[in-house]
């Protein structure tokens, strides 16, 4: 292996950082599912979590399952015991459940899992990467996007993402970081960066000025920040604002 060449804790990382800005492009209406499913060499999913149901499947997807977007979309919840084993896909549904309840969209949640299209085929293992996906329509239930990629192209796959993404540099260095805040922490963030003082924190959050100012001592800490210009460079590149 040359000494150029990513670890696969390094390739793991990659994706998981391009997938929360390809993200991001979605959110901001950048990029359509559709713009990454027809370019990653990996299946592209939208689930429907109040159903358990995908509602998006890209092409790579259905040729590797042997299904149209369609027929997965009427398997319903049938689709998880079809494709994987049993006993892994009970532990993976409970992971995404608690996972989507914390309702974060500017979270990412990765794993490996095994996958075959049939009852004849040997199970194949794929590193997925998740995060909420966003809509248009607030009426609309809790949805998640999965991207999967075969283990043993991570490094093609990882190349791939990166063509999609524009400036995504700044989320690679950061993201150990970014995982680190809570949800509160990045509400603070938010309204740091709209100029609020801590007073105006505390009364917008319902918390005291002491408790704002700690919140602001550990986002410092995590960030590593020093300035405010750093802040918004941050909050701007992980979609807090």
């Amino acid at each position: 292996m040359g000494s150029n060449a990513l670890t696969q804790s390094e390739l793991k990382h990659s994706c998981q950082a391009q997938l929360l800005s390809l993200g991001n492009s979605i959110n901001h209406n950048a990029l359509r599912i559709e713009d990454i499913g027809n370019y990653i060499p990996g299946s592209v999913m939208v689930q429907d979590l109040s159903r358990m149901t995908n509602t998006y499947m890209n092409q790579t997807g259905c040729d590797i399952l042997k299904h149209s977007s369609e027929e997965l979309e009427l398997l319903g919840p049938a689709y998880f015991s079809k494709f994987f084993p049993v006993e892994e896909i009970t532990i993976l549904k409970s992971e995404l459940q608690n996972f989507a309840m914390e309702n974060d969209a500017g979270r990412i949640h990765s794993f490996f899992q095994r996958v075959r299209p049939d009852n004849h085929s040997d199970y194949k293992w794929y590193f997925t990467t998740s995060r909420l996906y966003p809509s248009s329509d607030s009426g609309e239930g809790l949805k998640m996007m999965h991207i999967a990629i075969p283990a043993d192209t991570l490094s093609y796959a990882g190349r791939k993402l990166s063509t999609l993404v524009q400036d995504d540099e700044l989320i690679r260095k950061n993201l150990h970081k970014f995982v680190l805040l809570t949800l509160r922490e990045k509400e603070v963030i938010r309204l740091i960066v709209e100029g609020k003082s801590s007073a105006e924190i505390a009364n917008c959050l319902f918390l005291s000025i002491h408790t704002v100012n700690n919140h602001r001592k550990n986002i410092i800490h995590k960030l590593e920040v020093t300035s405010l210009s750093q802040l918004i460079k941050f909050a701007v590149a992980f979609a807090i604002i």
